[in-house]
């Protein structure tokens, strides 16, 4: 085996490496800006059942309860992904992780034929 295709190998590891490191960030990304819709869905379903209490309303069963929750935070998150902020993470989030399962493939491709398995491309369903 040639240095030039140890050479490859390893610079296909690398790349493989760094999509995923990229996929984590962008990960790590998009869980904040969900965990910002969770603490504002929270905070205002909170608001929500103070004014209940303060009309002298009540929530008389679990069903009424998740009505008032669902559409609460179906509002939140709605209105926190029309933001240009919140698409782009988004985004980057698919496209990063569309090219780290290219990486991973190209990856498992090359250890494959290193071990002489048969590769089976998506795309060739007649090999299935």
């Amino acid at each position: 085996m040639g240095t030039q295709q140890h050479t490859c190998e390893i610079s296909q590891l690398l790349k493989t490496f760094d999509a995923l490191i990229q996929l984590s960030q962008a990960s790590f990304d998009y869980q904040l800006v969900l965990a910002d819709i969770w603490i504002k869905a929270f905070s205002e379903l909170t608001r929500e059942l103070a004014s209940y209490e303060a009309k002298g309303e009540t929530i008389d069963n679990w069903r009424q309860f998740f009505e008032v929750w669902s559409n609460i935070f179906d509002r939140e998150f709605a209105h926190k992904f029309r933001s240009e902020d919140a698409q782009a993470i988004q985004g980057k989030f698919l496209k990063v992780g569309m090219s780290y399962w290219l990486e991973q493939q190209q990856l498992l491709e090359g250890v494959s034929k290193k071990l002489d398995l048969p590769i089976c491309n998506q795309g060739d369903e007649s090999q299935i």
